[in-house]
């Protein structure tokens, strides 16, 4: 079973995640966010892409499907084939399609089970 691993409270991720006091509250936060560094998934799509640093077979994006049986869909990394200004396109075993990036629930390593991004969570803090 995968270790539980503690959420960014603003954003969801879980990389680099310290605890942060703030008055007498204590919240758990990311790098990204304790810097004040606002990341868009269009960022996240593209370092994956671009950055050495990630294997982008690794990578798997969660977004609203509306078409799916529980209107999320999963699809690795790898079956993205373009990254626009605010949408990509992707194919997937049969299935294609052009997904605004507003749909985008989660971006997950599956390798090490870090979260870069998780928007229900965020959703669900504001």
């Amino acid at each position: 079973m995968a270790e539980l691993k503690d959420q960014c409270s603003k954003c969801g991720s879980t990389v680099g995640v310290e605890e942060v006091k703030k008055n007498d509250d204590v919240f758990l936060l990311c790098k990204n966010c304790r810097e004040g560094r606002r990341i868009t998934i269009r960022d996240l799509l593209n370092e994956i892409r671009w950055d050495k640093r990630h294997d982008p077979d690794s990578y798997s994006v969660v977004f609203i499907h509306r078409t799916d049986e529980g209107n999320t869909k999963e699809i690795p990394y790898s079956s993205i084939e373009d990254i626009g200004g605010g949408f990509f396109t992707y194919s997937y075993m049969g299935d294609e399609g052009t997904i605004p990036l507003h749909r985008v629930i989660r971006i997950i390593n599956k390798k090490t089970g870090d979260i870069l991004i998780d928007r229900e969570l965020k959703r669900r803090n504001e």
